[in-house]
């Protein structure tokens, strides 16, 4: 593919959902698409080159996220929520604004104190962690096999851009190692919760039965944290967590062998369809 993909939102027959594939949070919205069997189409950008096309799709402001977005953990103004990625396109004109509306249409809404912390805890503690890692030294190779998918032109672009690119994420996610230890911190803490509600609530999060959104949501949300060998169902790549600065491998079994880790990791190789 040599040029990024596009379309016209006014001629769309199927819902297009607009994601960087590798997102935790397009993650979610992709996994309630497919569980629940919706027909949809993925539009999928690399980080930096989805801001036109993403920003256009959210020039009202009405249709913009009201959810975690990129640059929240710097401090940076809310107008970045005009280009955060999942949205999806309806063929009636209607935006489906983030994950947990896309989540909430296809399915149907987590419950909502656990949706807090999911959103606002989870999902932006994990992002830090796992950029972190992709980002140092040790590291640089991993983003560019992430991108190994992306258009020609996407690719000559990160090859132009890539350092300044690297500079803005960090500047963004405020990605120090002070931060990233009390990401990780806030994480642990977070999987001892979910791990005491597993066993208090017979294997659920939620206070239903089975696997609901609630239990995809926190899935989905940690797994870039776990690095479940079908995280994304073939829409991307992420390399396998050897591959990755040890660390990160540390940290990650470290998530893998508490019982929330462990539940994550059996609702994708139960529950996740495959491509």
């Amino acid at each position: 593919m040599i040029f990024p993909p596009s379309f016209n939102p006014q001629k769309i027959q199927v819902p297009h959902l607009i994601t960087i594939p590798y997102s935790h949070y397009c993650e979610l919205a992709r996994w309630a698409l497919e569980h629940t069997k919706t027909e949809f189409r993925e539009i999928k950008y690399a980080p930096g080159y989805h801001t036109n096309r993403v920003g256009h799709l959210r020039q009202n402001r009405s249709n913009r996220s009201e959810t975690s977005f990129v640059g929240q953990e710097s401090g940076v103004h809310s107008g970045r929520r005009k280009y955060a990625v999942p949205l999806v396109c309806m063929p009636d004109g209607q935006i489906l604004r983030d994950s947990w509306e896309i989540l909430e249409f296809s399915w149907g809404a987590a419950e909502p104190n656990w949706r807090k912390r999911f959103d606002q805890e989870l999902g932006i503690c994990v992002r830090q962690i796992i950029y972190h890692a992709i980002l140092t030294p040790e590291g640089n190779h991993l983003l560019e096999e992430m991108l190994e998918d992306a258009s020609l032109v996407e690719r000559g672009l990160w090859m132009i851009l890539k350092n300044k690119v690297r500079g803005n994420i960090r500047k963004l996610m405020a990605i120090t190692p002070e931060n990233v230890a009390e990401a990780q911190k806030r994480v642990t803490q977070l999987f001892k919760e979910i791990s005491d509600t597993l066993d208090q609530r017979g294997g659920t999060i939620a206070s239903n039965e089975g696997f609901g959104p609630t239990e995809l949501a926190f899935s989905a949300l940690a797994a870039a944290c776990l690095l479940p060998a079908n995280y994304a169902n073939g829409a991307a790549r992420l390399p396998a967590l050897e591959k990755f600065p040890q660390s990160f491998i540390d940290f990650a079994t470290q998530c893998r062998e508490t019982p929330a880790g462990q539940f994550a990791m059996d609702c994708y190789e139960n529950q996740r369809v495959t491509a």
